[in-house]
Protein backbone atom coordinates (compact mmCIF):
# COMPACT_ATOMS: atom_id res chain seq x y z
CA UNK A 1 0.00 0.00 0.00
CA UNK A 2 1.82 3.35 -1.24
CA UNK A 3 1.81 6.26 1.43
CA UNK A 4 -0.34 9.53 0.09
CA UNK A 5 -0.08 12.90 1.21
CA UNK A 6 3.21 14.97 1.39
CA UNK A 7 4.73 13.02 3.99
CA UNK A 8 7.05 10.16 1.33
CA UNK A 9 8.16 13.93 -0.05
CA UNK A 10 9.24 15.21 3.34
CA UNK A 11 10.89 11.82 4.12
CA UNK A 12 12.99 12.22 0.75
CA UNK A 13 13.87 15.37 1.20
CA UNK A 14 14.90 14.48 4.77
CA UNK A 15 16.49 11.64 3.35
CA UNK A 16 18.74 14.09 1.14
CA UNK A 17 19.31 16.28 3.18
CA UNK A 18 21.10 13.92 5.59
CA UNK A 19 23.14 12.35 2.50
CA UNK A 20 24.60 16.05 1.95
CA UNK A 21 25.45 16.71 5.27
CA UNK A 22 27.31 13.50 5.55
CA UNK A 23 29.41 14.24 2.69
CA UNK A 24 30.15 17.79 3.40
CA UNK A 25 31.63 16.72 6.80
CA UNK A 26 33.60 13.54 4.97
CA UNK A 27 37.30 13.33 4.62
CA UNK A 28 37.20 17.10 5.98
CA UNK A 29 37.96 17.76 9.71
CA UNK A 30 39.31 20.08 12.17
CA UNK A 31 42.09 17.87 13.58
CA UNK A 32 43.13 16.81 9.87
CA UNK A 33 43.29 20.48 9.05
CA UNK A 34 46.08 21.34 12.05
CA UNK A 35 47.73 18.20 11.06
CA UNK A 36 48.14 19.21 7.29
CA UNK A 37 48.14 23.36 7.62
CA UNK A 38 49.35 24.35 11.06
CA UNK A 39 52.81 24.70 12.04
CA UNK A 40 53.18 27.16 14.54
CA UNK A 41 55.56 28.24 15.37
CA UNK A 42 57.31 27.29 12.40
CA UNK A 43 59.33 24.32 12.55
CA UNK A 44 63.54 25.07 12.31
CA UNK A 45 65.42 23.83 9.60
CA UNK A 46 68.35 25.03 7.46
CA UNK A 47 65.78 26.42 4.38
CA UNK A 48 62.24 25.80 2.86
CA UNK A 49 63.32 22.56 1.06
CA UNK A 50 64.80 21.07 3.66
CA UNK A 51 61.91 21.85 5.88
CA UNK A 52 59.23 20.41 3.05
CA UNK A 53 60.87 17.43 3.13
CA UNK A 54 60.73 16.82 7.04
CA UNK A 55 57.64 17.98 7.58
CA UNK A 56 55.69 16.68 4.59
CA UNK A 57 57.16 12.93 6.19
CA UNK A 58 56.38 13.88 9.53
CA UNK A 59 52.84 14.76 8.95
CA UNK A 60 52.33 11.58 7.14
CA UNK A 61 51.95 13.31 3.47
CA UNK A 62 54.94 11.67 2.06
CA UNK A 63 53.40 8.55 1.26
CA UNK A 64 51.97 8.40 -1.48
CA UNK A 65 53.84 12.03 -2.22
CA UNK A 66 51.16 14.92 -1.82
CA UNK A 67 51.41 17.03 -5.10
CA UNK A 68 51.25 20.51 -2.81
CA UNK A 69 50.72 21.47 0.47
CA UNK A 70 50.43 24.78 2.43
CA UNK A 71 51.15 24.93 6.12
CA UNK A 72 49.99 28.09 7.86
CA UNK A 73 52.43 29.63 10.52
CA UNK A 74 49.56 31.10 12.95
CA UNK A 75 47.95 29.71 15.97
CA UNK A 76 44.88 27.52 15.50
CA UNK A 77 42.84 30.19 17.52
CA UNK A 78 43.46 33.14 14.61
CA UNK A 79 42.92 30.34 11.67
CA UNK A 80 39.43 29.61 14.03
CA UNK A 81 38.67 33.07 13.20
CA UNK A 82 38.61 33.08 9.39
CA UNK A 83 35.36 31.47 10.17
CA UNK A 84 33.84 34.54 12.06
CA UNK A 85 34.58 37.92 11.81
CA UNK A 86 38.08 37.74 11.07
CA UNK A 87 37.04 36.28 7.52
CA UNK A 88 34.44 36.91 4.88
CA UNK A 89 32.40 34.77 2.81
CA UNK A 90 33.66 33.63 -0.07
CA UNK A 91 30.74 31.48 -1.04
CA UNK A 92 29.24 28.06 0.39
CA UNK A 93 31.20 26.98 3.00
CA UNK A 94 34.61 29.17 1.74
CA UNK A 95 36.27 32.08 3.97
CA UNK A 96 39.05 34.33 2.69
CA UNK A 97 40.63 36.05 6.00
CA UNK A 98 40.95 39.45 6.15
CA UNK A 99 44.36 39.19 7.66
CA UNK A 100 47.64 38.15 6.28
CA UNK A 101 49.84 35.30 7.67
CA UNK A 102 52.73 33.52 6.80
CA UNK A 103 53.10 30.34 5.02
CA UNK A 104 54.94 28.06 3.68
CA UNK A 105 54.27 26.21 0.39
CA UNK A 106 55.58 22.70 -0.41
CA UNK A 107 55.21 21.11 -3.89
CA UNK A 108 56.70 17.95 -5.37
CA UNK A 109 59.74 19.24 -7.38
CA UNK A 110 59.78 15.61 -9.54
CA UNK A 111 58.89 12.61 -10.56
CA UNK A 112 56.58 10.21 -9.24
CA UNK A 113 54.03 9.97 -6.26
CA UNK A 114 55.55 7.31 -4.81
CA UNK A 115 58.22 8.12 -2.05
CA UNK A 116 61.04 8.89 -1.88
CA UNK A 117 59.30 12.20 -2.17
CA UNK A 118 61.26 15.86 -3.00
CA UNK A 119 59.66 19.01 -2.03
CA UNK A 120 60.79 22.49 -3.17
CA UNK A 121 59.39 25.29 -0.62
CA UNK A 122 58.82 28.72 -0.86
CA UNK A 123 58.04 31.12 2.01
CA UNK A 124 55.46 34.21 1.89
CA UNK A 125 52.65 36.59 4.01
CA UNK A 126 49.72 35.92 2.37
CA UNK A 127 45.88 36.18 3.19
CA UNK A 128 44.28 32.56 2.39
CA UNK A 129 40.70 30.65 1.84
CA UNK A 130 39.69 28.12 3.94
CA UNK A 131 36.49 25.97 4.09
CA UNK A 132 34.67 25.80 7.18
CA UNK A 133 32.10 23.27 8.89
CA UNK A 134 30.53 24.46 12.27
CA UNK A 135 33.02 27.36 12.25
CA UNK A 136 35.87 25.68 11.95
CA UNK A 137 38.62 25.34 9.41
CA UNK A 138 38.57 21.89 7.73
CA UNK A 139 40.49 22.58 4.32
CA UNK A 140 43.20 24.75 2.95
CA UNK A 141 41.40 26.11 -0.38
CA UNK A 142 43.69 28.19 -1.92
CA UNK A 143 46.57 31.37 -0.98
CA UNK A 144 45.37 34.72 -1.88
Amino acid sequence: MAVKGPHPMLLLALVLLAGWLARLGQGASYPQFLRQHVDNPKTRARDDRTYCNMMMRRRGMASPCKRTNTFVHAPARQLQGICGRAGQRAGRNLHNSNNRYRITTCRLARGSPRPPCNYRGGSSTRRIRVACVRRLPVHYDKTL
